[in-house]
């Protein structure tokens, strides 16, 4: 019994995994400029703010909205909010990025169903949905369902962000110290990972056009949460997901090293890694560290993180036109040629309980890397220069890796692998 359900999970692996294809949105990955402007509430102009859509160095501005404000009533609706800054970046020809906040913004109907919910004080007082409560998932997954169904096909949307119930509704961190405590309502990390799961997997299939994202950070103290879902999001979502943090600055890079790997590893697989400045460059500098915003920016350049969301008051004061004008990123992708034609890099068998035998087309393949779960290389062989490698990593535990190739014109060629058990 034993062997032919190992029999099957090979099967099944071997269909779902190996294969490196997925849909691709019919628009470029948006990078450069792009507006961290105040939330749309449906008072002034929201987030599409006249004098940074007029900025040419501008690409696109960051358009947030929350739960209660769209769903007012269960299963009713209010899409003028978005709807209306969709059409205002349209007219100044901007696209946008959408964000929904539920978290504290959860509508308050929500509560009427017996969601069981986490209040706190700090940084402000709040009541948020517990993030692994059925009820909340339930009406959390159909109201990404809605959104979906409503905006999946509009192109003026460029980047989708994946949110759950947590301190602000848009972040990942959850409150700090709430009541009930999290001992008393039993909190694992697993149940926060299993919560974003079924999030990413909602967000995914109702946005099937469109690049997605989420913000990184510690939760509860713990960088498990956020490697697990980084980790769920890039083998699920594949090369539409890119990984993004809020709090960019050069000091935060040592305030938050585990998520700051996160988007170098992100960044060798997309355009679009990207991060939203911690503070305004202009009337907060000292939040970044030495060198203030031109820093923190140059240091994103340097480690290829391409898509950058600017406070607006940093975009209207005029102070950083020339420095935003001039910016240019060079994505890690840029630098390499990608081959994902299954028919020129064929490996075999796969799974495998030994050894991989890896065989190159048309040219000849000059390195090899084995990169895990995490994104770490476990496993690399140079000035191979062969068209054929056999790959042995039966030293390393049972799972799923992702197989690197780069040949002699230095294309780079990926496949999901997957060793099994001995």
């Amino acid at each position: 019994m034993i062997q032919m359900l190992a029999k099957i999970l090979a099967g099944i692996l071997l269909f779902a995994f190996v294969n490196l294809t997925y849909a691709q949105p019919n628009y470029p990955a948006p990078t450069g400029i792009w507006c961290s402007c105040p939330p749309t509430t449906g008072i002034g102009n929201g987030s599409v703010d006249p004098v940074v859509a007029s900025k040419p160095y501008v690409n696109g501005i960051l358009v947030r909205v929350v739960w209660k404000d769209i769903e007012p009533n269960d299963n009713t609706y209010n899409w003028a909010l978005i709807d209306n800054q969709i059409s205002a970046a349209q007219s100044y020809g901007k696209k946008i990025s959408i964000a929904v906040g539920g978290g504290p913004n959860s509508p308050n109907w929500l509560y009427s169903l017996g969601v069981q919910t986490l209040n706190y004080s700090l940084p402000f007082n709040g009541t948020i949905p517990v993030p692994w409560d059925t009820i909340f998932l339930d009406k959390w997954t159909e109201f990404i369902t809605e959104l979906g169904n409503r905006y999946q096909n509009d192109t003026t949307i460029q980047l989708v962000y994946i949110t759950n119930s947590s301190q602000n509704g848009f972040e990942m961190q959850i409150p700090y110290n709430p009541t009930p405590s999290y001992a008393s309502i039993s909190y694992t990390d697993q149940k926060m990972i299993e919560s974003w799961e079924q999030v990413i997997d909602a967000f995914n299939s109702s946005f099937p056009n469109h690049y997605l994202t989420n913000d990184f950070h510690p939760v509860n103290s713990s960088d498990m949460v956020g490697d697990s879902i980084y980790h769920y999001a890039k083998v699920n979502v594949g090369s539409r997901y890119g990984a993004s943090a809020w709090w960019w600055s050069q000091n935060n890079t040592s305030v938050y090293p585990s998520q700051y790997t996160i988007l170098q590893n992100s960044a060798n697989t997309n355009l679009f890694t990207g991060l939203q400045m911690v503070a305004s460059g202009i009337s907060n500098p000292t939040a970044f560290g030495s060198g203030g915003l031109p820093d923190a920016l140059n240091l994103a350049i340097s480690n290829s993180l391409c898509y950058w969301e600017i406070w607006n008051n940093d975009i209207t004061d005029g102070s950083f036109d020339s420095l935003f004008s001039n910016a240019v990123c060079s994505p890690i992708l840029e630098v390499e040629q990608f081959n994902n034609n299954e028919n020129v890099l064929t490996v075999f068998p796969n799974p495998s309980k030994n050894i991989f035998t890896v065989i190159l087309k048309n040219n000849y393949i000059e390195k090899v890397e084995v990169i895990n779960e995490l994104g770490q290389i476990v496993f690399e062989k140079e000035n191979i220069k062969s068209n054929e490698y056999l790959l042995d990593i039966r030293n390393h535990i049972d799972g799923i890796y992702f197989l690197k190739t780069i040949d002699n014109t230095n294309t780079v060629s990926y496949r999901k692998i997957v060793l099994l058990i001995q």
